[in-house]
């Protein structure tokens, strides 16, 4: 099994316009790493 951290971030106002919020994104991320067989370790804010 594979193990990671990770870094969830927004770097725009207009990332955030269009809806790229931090809780949908680390959601989106460990569901990928659960699907692929990823240990996450840690999320960074």
């Amino acid at each position: 099994m594979k193990n990671t951290y990770l870094y969830v971030r927004v770097s725009t106002d207009e990332q955030k316009r269009k809806g790229y919020f931090l809780p949908e994104q680390e959601d989106h991320l460990l569901k990928y790493c659960e699907f692929n067989g990823i240990d996450v370790m840690g999320i960074y804010w």
